[in-house]
């Protein structure tokens, strides 16, 4: 899911300062960061930890987020009640408002926890693509298929109405927006790294630009894509393939 939120931070243009941390009860968007932390090294936190004594509580956690995502997805944000949640995980309101302050707090970890395993995901990707990459088994061109395609994957893998649902909140939301930056940063330099890697130097001067143009064009492609099936779609995914390997490959070699 973070390939989505990178699209969407691409819209709002949001303030990179703004970093999100977990204090106390909940979250806040308002503490700048460090000078030091614009270029992290490691990646963001993930989401705080739950505590549940009974196996049976976290299994009602559990069945809370997943009751949102659908009721989220379907009616907005903004529409979505917590009593609808709570019926859709099969419990009372009473029983919601005991793992939860409000239906913010709900999908916000709900967020953090997409953020989170796509991250992992793509550090495995990253990994298994750098090892084929040292062994020779990949080009550049299957190399960008492979980055491409990835993006594609985890984008329209998502439902078409939750990925509405988190394109309105990206213009309303400023946790939202600065948790979802965390997670871009981090990512656009995973990305740079490889860039530096496979690329010669000449080609791309800045590997971190590099990566924050691609990050610019392939998820906003692939989410118009998910978005809008039909004809005209069906050509965009190897339009970004040509167009992100004419970028990276030299130009005597842009014929694949």
């Amino acid at each position: 899911m973070r390939i989505i939120f990178r699209f969407l931070e691409v819209l709002k243009g949001e303030n990179e300062k703004s970093f999100v941390f977990w204090v106390g009860h909940g979250y806040r968007s308002d503490v700048p960061a460090p000078r030091s932390a614009r270029r992290p090294r490691s990646a963001p936190p993930p989401p705080p930890p739950r505590q549940f004594r009974q196996l049976r509580a976290r299994a009602s956690y559990e069945k809370i987020l997943e009751a949102a995502r659908g009721v989220f997805g379907e009616r907005g944000f903004h529409a979505a009640q917590t009593p609808d949640i709570a019926a859709r995980a099969g419990m009372s309101v009473g029983g919601l408002y005991r793992y939860f302050r409000d239906k913010h707090q709900i999908f916000l970890e709900m967020v953090h926890r997409d953020l989170e395993e796509n991250r992992l995901r793509q550090d495995a990707m990253i990994v298994a693509f750098e090892a084929a990459w040292a062994e020779g088994s990949i080009d550049l061109a299957q190399g960008v298929d492979w980055i491409v395609d990835w993006t594609w994957s985890e984008i329209h893998n998502a439902p078409a109405s939750l990925l509405r649902t988190y394109l309105a909140m990206s213009y309303e939301d400023e946790t939202f927006a600065a948790l979802s930056e965390q997670y871009d940063r981090y990512e656009r330099q995973a990305l740079a790294r490889v860039l530096e890697k496979v690329v010669d130097t000449s080609r791309i001067p800045s590997a971190l630009a590099a990566a924050r143009a691609i990050d610019l064009v392939v998820p906003m492609l692939a989410m118009w894509s998910a978005l809008h099936p039909g004809a005209e779609s069906r050509g965009l995914q190897e339009a970004a393939r040509q167009m992100v390997y004419r970028f990276l490959a030299p130009p005597d070699t842009t014929d694949r």
